[in-house]
């Protein structure tokens, strides 16, 4: 069986080795970086998710984010942390992100939401699509107002 191969960029330590824990007790994953600087990631084989601390203290995840996609083009990108609001949501996918876990996920959450984003799903918390398509039915009339206005002037 192939192994997922797992980029881990967390700056919290033990973060970092609770996660790299979970992962090598599933017998399909393999992490294959945990680099506290980015700097190297051209040196690296190519991973097939990257799971990217979303408020890095020392660099722009977002910029992050783009990085991997131009430097590994197939490499889905999972972002983590506490609960964005939805800009950042917005942000993170037009970036390339193809998913959030929450900081405060269970271990199934966690790994089922790996394991969902490498079969090609996108994967947004329940609390996260709640509130999207919450800010989508507010603005639609103010979209489709607009989408009207522009087809019949």
């Amino acid at each position: 069986m192939e192994k997922i191969r797992v980029l881990l960029i967390e700056d919290n330590r033990l973060l970092r080795e609770s996660i790299t824990t979970i992962l090598h007790a599933q017998p399909d994953f393999q992490v294959i970086a945990r680099p506290e600087s980015c700097d190297t990631l051209h040196k690296l084989k190519k991973p097939d998710v990257a799971l990217l601390n979303f408020r890095l203290p020392i660099q722009n995840s977002l910029d992050l984010m783009v990085l991997i996609k131009k430097e590994f083009s197939e490499t889905k990108v999972i972002a983590m942390n506490v609960l964005p609001d939805e800009v950042d949501i917005i942000e993170i996918v037009k970036a390339g992100g193809s998913g959030f876990i929450l900081r405060d996920a269970s271990t199934f959450n966690f790994i089922n939401t790996i394991r969902k984003v490498i079969k090609g799903e996108k994967v947004l918390p329940p609390l996260l699509t709640n509130s999207l398509f919450s800010q989508i039915v507010n603005n639609a009339p103010i979209q489709l107002t607009s989408m009207f206005k522009r087809l019949y002037n």
